[in-house]
């Protein structure tokens, strides 16, 4: 028997969560964002349960090539631009959307006229409405009135039905979290003169479930399209109608008797109030599991919630079977995912469900759960 570590990867839940945005956003067409290889999910599981989406959303210029690899024909946005005068080329003979998002892309691209001439992709000009990350500075008026030259040296490569511009909201998890930026938006679009045909793409999760005036022409969905909630300290996802498209498991390895007031784990962190029965989950940081992870961060053993004891080490965790008295090597052991929150664990450990689902290490084994039929 092989260790029991295992991530499960549920693709009728990515086609379900997929439909939970279509119908939030009517007519807006969807980029279901697929970078860091869908989010540690794998991009062949993104094209069976994202093949409804109008267009997907990589990092990566080797992500975009193996979805065109694996047959995807349709938009394919490259969320960062390209990182060179040479992966621009490459970029735009894969017919790549581009993100441009600062001066040098735009030169880039100059030198690549006739070959954005060949081609069908979109170029998205990025504003920066006050994330101060990326994107063209636009939140006062003379950062505004200075983008007509970038805007207008953009309307000069491709025709209108092939720009586009963005922005990226810093607070969308909150309920008035978009209003200045939406405010410095506006004005922008004023300056630039909005044209007939250019596209818009302001909305992530938090911006398609929290604020239906930013969905526009396109939004980009992340983490919502995998079951986490863009706003659990609001609303977990199962209130939103979000499915886990993934659940990290694993066995029980081991079964210790602890005499009351024995130390448990590195460091003794644990101290046993009484004689307990302790059980060794096949399960670390050497995997994904999060080192952090504080006393009482729940486990489903069995089906049965059950505490966290003792610091986590990188290939075990130890956790309290009082709950659980039939539980016994070989019991089953849920993480995160179908009976359990990822957020839930995520804020206990101090971090979000982005770095639980993005974590997960290739020494875990994957298995796949087909999506075999149409999404209702």
């Amino acid at each position: 028997m092989s260790r029991p570590a295992l991530l499960t990867i549920h693709e009728s839940a990515l086609a379900h969560n997929l439909q939970q945005v279509r119908d939030r956003v009517g007519g807006s067409s969807i980029w279901a964002v697929c970078k860091a290889r869908g989010y540690g999910l794998g991009l062949d599981s993104c094209l069976r349960g994202f093949a409804k989406a109008q267009g997907m959303a990589v990092l990566e210029l080797a992500e975009a090539q193996t979805l065109r690899d694996a047959g995807w024909a349709g938009p394919i946005l490259l969320l960062e631009g390209a990182f060179s005068n040479a992966e621009t080329r490459d970029a735009l003979e894969i017919d790549c959307d581009l993100v441009v998002h600062q001066a040098d892309q735009l030169g880039w691209l100059t030198g690549h006229q006739s070959l954005l001439a060949r081609q069908t992709s979109r170029l998205w000009m990025k504003f920066n409405t006050g994330m101060h990350r990326l994107g063209f500075s636009a939140t006062t008026p003379s950062q505004r009135q200075a983008l007509m030259e970038p805007v207008a040296s953009l309307r000069a490569l491709v025709a209108a039905g092939r720009r586009g511009w963005m922005t990226h909201f810093a607070c969308a998890d909150q309920p008035d979290g978009i209003q200045t930026s939406m405010t410095h938006w506006h004005a922008l679009m004023q300056v630039i003169s909005h044209q007939a045909g250019e596209c818009l793409s302001l909305a992530n999760s938090a911006a398609v479930l929290l604020h239906p005036d930013a969905h526009a022409d396109w939004v980009r969905p992340g983490i919502m399209l995998y079951g986490g909630s863009p706003a659990p300290q609001m609303s977990g996802a199962s209130s939103w109608s979000l499915e886990p498209a993934a659940t990290l498991s694993s066995r029980l390895i081991a079964v210790q008797s602890v005499p009351s007031g024995e130390r448990v784990g590195y460091g003794g962190r644990y101290q046993a109030k009484t004689e307990m029965r302790i059980g060794v989950v096949a399960m670390g940081y050497a995997d994904g599991y999060m080192r952090q992870a504080p006393d009482g961060t729940p486990v489903l053993v069995d089906g049965v919630r059950c505490p966290l004891v003792g610091q986590v080490s990188m290939d075990m965790i130890t956790v309290d079977l009082s709950a659980c008295p039939q539980a016994k090597v070989g019991s089953p052991v849920t993480l995160w995912g179908r009976g359990l929150s990822i957020d839930e664990v995520a804020q206990g450990c101090g971090t979000n469900a982005y770095e639980l689902l993005t974590g997960v290490t290739s020494r875990v084994a994957r298995r796949l759960e087909p999506h075999l039929g149409d999404e209702d």
